[in-house]
């Protein structure tokens, strides 16, 4: 009994490991292609399920606090067996400021470029289009 219970919670760590190092490499890989005149400031990694038939978009949000006259750049990669492309909205309170996805094209960008004009905290919307399921890493960079 005690062998069992120590193999199962060995598999369960080594699962909890691996699963953490997978991450840590779709960031660094992501990372690199953010351009030597950037300074890194913060990564999200976004893993989604698809959106069942009927239901919104699932999406990933989180708050990140930016400066007046500075220059982000936000990067988006998908990782490996993602369904879909990773997509970026940033809001400003409830009015959307910016979108990885341009509807007129239906293309996808990975990365934007943006400019502050108000000092203060925005909310980062992170989903894949079309509600497919992915994992992808989102990266927030200053511009120098």
């Amino acid at each position: 009994m005690k062998r069992i219970l120590i193999t199962l919670t060995a598999l369960f760590f080594t699962a909890f490991i691996l699963s953490g190092q997978d991450s840590r490499d779709m960031v660094s890989k992501c990372a690199l292609g953010i351009g030597e005149n950037t300074t890194y400031l913060k990564d999200f990694v976004i893993k989604l399920m698809a959106a069942s038939s009927g239901s919104e978009t699932p999406v990933y949000k989180a708050n990140i606090y930016l400066m007046k006259n500075q220059t982000y750049l936000f990067t988006m990669c998908n990782g490996d067996g993602s369904e879909g492309e990773l997509v970026l909205q940033l809001y400003d309170k409830e009015k959307q400021i910016i979108s990885s996805y341009n509807r007129n094209t239906d293309m996808v960008y990975s990365a934007l470029e943006f400019v502050c004009n108000k000092t203060g905290l925005y909310t980062l919307w992170y989903s894949f289009n079309d509600g497919k399921r992915g994992n992808g890493v989102g990266i927030v960079s200053l511009l120098k």
